[in-house]
């Protein structure tokens, strides 16, 4: 049945752009499986249409590059983002911050290692000489903590494990880390969280060995391409979700208390962490 929706979905999206008739595309970075990601994004794509009262297409790329890429060119006018590729983006092509989301009450989200639950390992450095899977070049949680992590020690992650595989996805790398197919990983704690609600068998075969501070959450933003007055609308319906019915049914099918207006203070310590990661 979710098969057949996703089906449906990417069908009438092809449609509707092949008529001339979508007017807006929204981006998603690949978190999580494309079908978790659908359920996900669905409702609230439908929502933006209605409120901004222009079809909005719903797409995703396998990496966080490509979804940079179509913000870059204007080929996607926004979208969601983790935290990495949005400082990638800001820093390279002037990517707009358009709006942070407040899941549990904070704006801020943690690098989460983790470790098969049956496994010796109890801290980072017992991974040491071992496998470890990163989740994408530019991930935050997934990549780039680790990397400062491991330049706090004075290493490298090719001196420092046996072993690195990209997984492009956190919700892969912590089924790699619960199968025993590789020995740790770093994930993001809301992705892990979410999945742990979701009651999904495997996360409960892993265990976290380590937290990182908090971190600026993955934002919502647009294409520098996108021009202002658009951004100012979107921004708005964002802010007001929660005093309109439909919309806090939406933010509580996303796991979103609410928006909060672009602060890019929220970003300035992990900015300085990304700084000092070669990428």
């Amino acid at each position: 049945m979710k098969t057949r929706i996703v089906f449906v979905w990417w069908f009438l999206s092809f449609f509707l752009l092949s008529c001339g008739w979508a007017k807006k595309v929204f981006v998603v970075s690949p978190m999580t499986s494309p079908i978790i990601t659908m359920e996900t994004y669905r409702d609230f794509v439908a929502y933006l249409s209605r409120k901004l009262g222009e079809p909005v297409i719903l797409k995703q790329r396998r990496t966080y590059e490509e979804v940079n890429r179509m913000l870059q060119t204007g080929e996607a006018d926004f979208g969601h983002v983790c935290t990495g590729a949005f400082l990638s983006g800001r820093k390279n092509f002037g990517l707009k911050l358009l709006a942070v989301p407040v899941i549990h009450g904070r704006p801020y989200y943690q690098a989460y290692i983790i470790v098969p639950r049956k496994s010796p390992y109890h801290k980072f450095e017992d991974l040491k000489g071992h496998t470890f899977a990163f989740t994408d070049p530019l991930s935050l949680t997934g990549r780039l903590y680790v990397l400062a992590r491991l330049r706090t020690l004075g290493t490298t992650p090719e001196a420092y494990f046996r072993r690195v595989f990209f997984t492009y996805g956190h919700q892969k790398s912590i089924e790699l880390v619960a199968a025993g197919v590789v020995d740790g990983a770093s994930v993001d704690s809301l992705v892990y969280e979410d999945l742990l609600s979701r009651g999904v068998d495997y996360v409960r075969r892993v265990r976290i060995i380590e937290k990182s501070p908090r971190l600026g959450i993955p934002p919502f933003v647009a294409s520098p391409k996108s021009d202002e007055a658009f951004r100012q609308k979107v921004l708005s319906i964002l802010l007001h979700m929660p005093e309109d019915p439909e919309g806090k049914k939406v933010l509580r099918k996303m796991g979103i208390d609410r928006f909060i207006p672009p602060k890019h203070e929220l970003y300035l310590e992990t900015r300085r962490l990304i700084e000092q990661c070669p990428l």
